[in-house]
Protein backbone atom coordinates (compact mmCIF):
# COMPACT_ATOMS: atom_id res chain seq x y z
CA UNK A 1 0.00 0.00 0.00
CA UNK A 2 1.86 3.64 -0.65
CA UNK A 3 2.40 5.74 2.26
CA UNK A 4 1.40 8.73 3.66
CA UNK A 5 2.63 11.90 1.92
CA UNK A 6 4.16 13.41 5.17
CA UNK A 7 6.28 9.88 5.39
CA UNK A 8 7.17 9.47 1.91
CA UNK A 9 10.99 8.79 0.49
CA UNK A 10 12.58 12.22 -0.75
CA UNK A 11 14.87 10.68 -3.81
CA UNK A 12 16.49 13.69 -4.83
CA UNK A 13 19.69 13.06 -2.57
CA UNK A 14 19.63 9.92 -4.75
CA UNK A 15 19.68 11.75 -8.25
CA UNK A 16 22.62 13.66 -6.92
CA UNK A 17 24.39 10.31 -6.11
CA UNK A 18 23.94 9.43 -9.75
CA UNK A 19 25.21 12.25 -11.65
CA UNK A 20 28.35 11.84 -9.07
CA UNK A 21 28.99 8.52 -10.75
CA UNK A 22 28.19 9.80 -14.28
CA UNK A 23 30.69 12.69 -13.86
CA UNK A 24 33.25 10.46 -12.35
CA UNK A 25 33.37 7.52 -14.75
CA UNK A 26 33.05 9.65 -17.77
CA UNK A 27 36.67 11.51 -16.75
CA UNK A 28 38.07 8.58 -15.86
CA UNK A 29 39.55 7.11 -19.20
CA UNK A 30 40.91 10.49 -19.89
CA UNK A 31 42.42 10.92 -16.49
CA UNK A 32 44.45 7.47 -16.95
CA UNK A 33 45.58 8.11 -20.29
CA UNK A 34 46.90 11.45 -18.97
CA UNK A 35 49.53 9.28 -17.18
CA UNK A 36 53.03 9.14 -18.01
CA UNK A 37 53.94 6.22 -18.93
CA UNK A 38 56.13 4.32 -16.05
CA UNK A 39 54.67 7.05 -13.23
CA UNK A 40 53.89 4.69 -10.75
CA UNK A 41 53.46 7.37 -7.50
CA UNK A 42 50.79 9.71 -10.56
CA UNK A 43 49.49 6.02 -11.45
CA UNK A 44 48.76 5.21 -7.51
CA UNK A 45 47.00 8.64 -6.80
CA UNK A 46 44.60 7.83 -10.23
CA UNK A 47 44.24 4.63 -8.94
CA UNK A 48 43.36 4.87 -5.63
CA UNK A 49 40.67 8.04 -6.73
CA UNK A 50 39.15 5.34 -9.10
CA UNK A 51 39.00 2.53 -6.58
CA UNK A 52 37.32 4.79 -4.29
CA UNK A 53 34.55 6.16 -6.77
CA UNK A 54 34.15 1.43 -7.22
CA UNK A 55 33.82 0.94 -3.82
CA UNK A 56 31.20 3.56 -3.56
CA UNK A 57 29.34 2.63 -6.59
CA UNK A 58 29.27 -1.51 -5.02
CA UNK A 59 28.29 0.16 -1.62
CA UNK A 60 25.48 1.79 -3.61
CA UNK A 61 24.06 -1.16 -5.86
CA UNK A 62 24.00 -3.70 -2.67
CA UNK A 63 21.86 -1.43 -0.87
CA UNK A 64 19.35 -1.25 -3.90
CA UNK A 65 19.79 -5.34 -3.93
CA UNK A 66 19.07 -6.13 -0.67
CA UNK A 67 16.94 -3.00 0.86
CA UNK A 68 15.68 -1.22 -1.66
CA UNK A 69 14.40 -4.29 -4.79
CA UNK A 70 12.88 -6.31 -2.13
CA UNK A 71 10.77 -3.67 -0.67
CA UNK A 72 9.54 -2.68 -3.88
CA UNK A 73 8.79 -6.16 -4.99
CA UNK A 74 6.70 -7.22 -2.15
CA UNK A 75 4.99 -3.91 -2.18
CA UNK A 76 4.42 -3.17 -5.63
CA UNK A 77 5.02 -5.81 -7.71
CA UNK A 78 2.45 -5.47 -10.31
CA UNK A 79 3.61 -2.09 -11.34
CA UNK A 80 7.90 -2.53 -10.88
CA UNK A 81 8.89 -6.40 -10.62
CA UNK A 82 9.72 -6.50 -14.48
CA UNK A 83 11.48 -2.86 -14.30
CA UNK A 84 13.03 -4.18 -11.23
CA UNK A 85 14.52 -7.65 -13.09
CA UNK A 86 15.91 -5.89 -15.42
CA UNK A 87 18.06 -3.14 -13.09
CA UNK A 88 18.34 -6.46 -10.96
CA UNK A 89 20.54 -7.95 -14.23
CA UNK A 90 22.31 -4.70 -15.25
CA UNK A 91 23.92 -5.15 -11.80
CA UNK A 92 24.93 -8.11 -12.25
CA UNK A 93 26.67 -7.08 -15.40
CA UNK A 94 28.15 -4.30 -13.86
CA UNK A 95 29.70 -5.99 -11.31
CA UNK A 96 31.20 -8.30 -13.95
CA UNK A 97 32.73 -4.99 -15.42
CA UNK A 98 33.69 -3.88 -12.25
CA UNK A 99 35.72 -6.90 -12.05
CA UNK A 100 37.18 -6.74 -14.90
CA UNK A 101 38.02 -3.33 -14.54
CA UNK A 102 39.47 -3.66 -11.22
CA UNK A 103 42.03 -6.49 -12.51
CA UNK A 104 43.34 -4.10 -15.31
CA UNK A 105 43.35 -0.92 -12.73
CA UNK A 106 45.75 -3.24 -10.29
CA UNK A 107 47.63 -4.28 -13.18
CA UNK A 108 48.02 -0.84 -14.52
CA UNK A 109 48.87 0.92 -11.02
CA UNK A 110 52.03 -1.53 -10.49
CA UNK A 111 53.60 -0.90 -14.15
CA UNK A 112 51.66 1.91 -15.63
CA UNK A 113 52.32 1.34 -19.47
CA UNK A 114 51.24 3.00 -22.51
CA UNK A 115 49.11 -0.26 -23.35
CA UNK A 116 47.49 -0.90 -19.79
CA UNK A 117 46.54 2.39 -19.80
CA UNK A 118 44.71 1.98 -22.98
CA UNK A 119 43.25 -1.31 -22.03
CA UNK A 120 42.07 0.12 -18.61
CA UNK A 121 40.81 3.19 -20.33
CA UNK A 122 38.66 1.07 -22.13
CA UNK A 123 36.94 -1.03 -20.08
CA UNK A 124 36.17 2.22 -18.04
CA UNK A 125 34.49 3.93 -21.08
CA UNK A 126 32.47 0.14 -21.83
CA UNK A 127 31.90 0.41 -17.63
CA UNK A 128 30.44 3.92 -18.22
CA UNK A 129 28.63 3.64 -20.93
CA UNK A 130 26.55 0.80 -19.34
CA UNK A 131 26.21 2.82 -15.97
CA UNK A 132 24.74 5.99 -17.48
CA UNK A 133 22.15 3.46 -19.18
CA UNK A 134 21.54 1.86 -16.24
CA UNK A 135 20.79 4.77 -14.17
CA UNK A 136 18.86 6.54 -16.68
CA UNK A 137 16.45 2.98 -16.58
CA UNK A 138 16.34 3.63 -13.15
CA UNK A 139 15.58 7.55 -12.86
CA UNK A 140 13.05 6.59 -15.60
CA UNK A 141 11.21 3.64 -14.82
CA UNK A 142 11.56 3.36 -10.90
CA UNK A 143 12.66 6.57 -8.97
CA UNK A 144 9.62 8.31 -9.73
CA UNK A 145 7.24 5.64 -8.15
CA UNK A 146 9.73 4.63 -4.82
CA UNK A 147 8.13 7.81 -2.78
CA UNK A 148 4.55 5.65 -3.00
CA UNK A 149 6.02 2.77 -1.50
CA UNK A 150 9.30 3.32 0.28
CA UNK A 151 9.14 5.26 3.64
CA UNK A 152 11.50 8.16 5.13
CA UNK A 153 12.56 5.98 7.51
CA UNK A 154 13.78 3.19 4.99
CA UNK A 155 15.55 5.30 2.30
CA UNK A 156 18.00 6.66 4.91
CA UNK A 157 18.77 3.36 5.69
CA UNK A 158 19.46 2.72 1.59
CA UNK A 159 21.73 5.55 2.13
CA UNK A 160 23.24 4.56 5.49
CA UNK A 161 23.82 1.70 4.00
CA UNK A 162 26.51 2.59 1.54
CA UNK A 163 28.22 5.34 3.72
CA UNK A 164 28.92 3.05 6.59
CA UNK A 165 30.75 0.83 3.95
CA UNK A 166 32.75 3.24 3.16
CA UNK A 167 36.42 3.75 5.36
CA UNK A 168 35.88 6.40 7.50
CA UNK A 169 38.82 8.43 6.08
CA UNK A 170 37.38 8.60 2.76
CA UNK A 171 33.71 10.03 4.27
CA UNK A 172 34.45 14.15 4.04
CA UNK A 173 35.53 13.22 0.49
CA UNK A 174 32.58 11.56 -0.66
CA UNK A 175 30.26 13.72 1.28
CA UNK A 176 31.88 16.87 -0.23
CA UNK A 177 31.57 15.34 -4.17
CA UNK A 178 27.85 14.85 -3.38
CA UNK A 179 27.17 18.15 -1.64
CA UNK A 180 29.31 19.71 -4.89
CA UNK A 181 25.97 18.58 -7.04
CA UNK A 182 23.44 19.40 -4.68
CA UNK A 183 21.46 22.05 -3.14
CA UNK A 184 21.67 23.32 -0.20
CA UNK A 185 18.25 21.54 0.95
CA UNK A 186 19.37 18.40 -0.74
CA UNK A 187 22.52 18.60 1.20
CA UNK A 188 21.01 18.81 4.63
CA UNK A 189 18.36 16.17 3.72
CA UNK A 190 21.45 13.95 2.94
CA UNK A 191 22.07 14.89 6.75
CA UNK A 192 19.21 14.26 7.98
CA UNK A 193 19.96 10.85 9.55
CA UNK A 194 23.23 11.22 10.55
CA UNK A 195 24.32 11.69 14.17
CA UNK A 196 24.26 15.75 15.73
CA UNK A 197 28.43 16.03 15.13
CA UNK A 198 28.90 14.86 12.15
CA UNK A 199 25.92 17.02 10.32
CA UNK A 200 27.43 19.45 12.48
CA UNK A 201 30.85 19.43 11.16
CA UNK A 202 30.68 17.48 7.75
CA UNK A 203 29.37 20.48 5.71
CA UNK A 204 32.55 22.33 6.74
CA UNK A 205 35.41 19.36 6.69
CA UNK A 206 33.53 18.02 3.21
CA UNK A 207 33.89 20.27 0.72
CA UNK A 208 37.44 20.85 1.85
CA UNK A 209 38.50 17.40 1.80
CA UNK A 210 37.02 16.99 -1.71
CA UNK A 211 38.78 20.39 -3.29
CA UNK A 212 42.30 18.64 -1.71
CA UNK A 213 41.10 15.32 -3.53
CA UNK A 214 40.73 16.90 -6.85
CA UNK A 215 43.67 19.09 -6.65
CA UNK A 216 45.30 16.02 -6.13
CA UNK A 217 43.63 13.75 -8.36
CA UNK A 218 43.42 16.26 -11.28
CA UNK A 219 46.60 18.19 -11.09
CA UNK A 220 44.52 21.41 -10.71
CA UNK A 221 41.48 23.85 -8.79
CA UNK A 222 38.83 21.71 -11.04
CA UNK A 223 36.24 19.93 -9.40
CA UNK A 224 34.81 16.72 -11.16
CA UNK A 225 31.93 18.47 -12.58
CA UNK A 226 34.35 20.08 -14.92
Amino acid sequence: MPHAPTDRADVRDMLVVHEAFRQAYRRMPGLVMTVTPGDVRRAGIVADHIQLIEEFLHLHHKGEDDLLWPKLLDRAGDRLASAVALLEGQHEEIASLMTQVSAQLESWRQAPSGARATQLADGLARLGTRLAEHLAIEERDVLPLVAEYVTAEEWHELGDHAISGLPKAKLPIVFGMLASLAEPEVVTLMLSSAPLVPRLIMPLIGPRAYARHTRRVYESGVTAAA
